[in-house]
């Protein structure tokens, strides 16, 4: 990459980084809401300035099986998050109860999906959309999808002091993620996993009462086998199309 546009690229992630997480320092409802919609207007006009066409640049164009890739990635963000739940239930983990009216739901999951939706797809472009647009043909798979993973760990700041067991979920979560945006050369199942794990969470603490019964992390280290094991069938099935692809191998 040469200097000027390794510049760009740091001063671009400096401005993404700093707005995103502006917020943080305030409790204030509409603070967060104007600088995460203000995330995407920024991420928009940065587009351009580098010389890309708006948010195609990090993967979000409107074009090669999109909402397919959306929608798939919404089931298995769903799917991993509640399945974590019930295997930490199972386990005798937590007691989860459903606590809200059917009624209740429906009124307030417009709001939750888009209050879930916007922040997702902001820290999307900034770990992995921004970085593919700069570094994805310029680094390889591995290296790639694991400074990815690592970027979105660290932009967790308010979490590294949690334990091992949420830096090793985050980890897992951003290996997945960040080979999905490989695999598909675009952003839009990688923000569906990410969007429907986020639901779920905020479902899980809007709609369900949870009772931990344990003094230990064992949800979050489930939460992160989930995601450890959704990151390996990622990788067996698309070893298994591609060998599909070639003629005579029989799999």
């Amino acid at each position: 990459m040469k200097r000027k546009a390794f510049l760009s690229f740091i001063l671009g992630s400096i401005l993404l980084f700093s707005i995103y997480h502006f917020p943080e320092f305030f409790s204030e409802f509409w603070i967060m809401a104007v600088f995460k919609i203000g995330f995407l207007i920024v991420a928009l006009l940065l587009a351009f300035l580098q010389g890309w066409k708006g948010l195609a640049a990090y993967g979000l164009g409107i074009k090669d099986r999109w909402l397919p890739n959306l929608l798939k990635g919404l089931l298995i963000g769903v799917m991993g998050f509640s399945l974590s739940l019930w295997i930490s239930s199972i386990l005798g983990f937590e007691n989860i109860f459903f606590q809200q009216s059917f009624s209740f739901v429906l009124k307030q999951l417009p709001m939750l999906l888009l209050m879930t939706a916007i922040p997702s797809v902001a820290e999307d472009i900034l770990t992995r959309g921004y970085l593919y647009a700069h570094l994805g043909n310029k680094m390889g798979k591995i290296s790639w999808i694991f400074l990815s993973a690592a970027i979105f760990v660290l932009n967790h700041i308010w979490r590294l002091n949690d334990g091992f067991a949420v830096i090793t979920y985050l980890f897992l979560l951003g290996l997945l993620l960040a080979y999905t945006v490989w695999l598909t050369k675009s952003l839009w199942m990688a923000f569906g996993i990410h969007w429907g794990s986020n639901i779920m969470f905020e479902s899980s603490t809007t709609f369900l009462k949870i009772e931990s019964l344990v003094t230990h992390r064992g949800d979050t280290w489930v939460l992160a086998a989930v995601w450890g094991l959704f990151f390996l069938l990622m990788l067996f099935s698309s070893r298994q199309a591609r060998l599909k692809e070639i003629p005579g191998v029989a799999i």
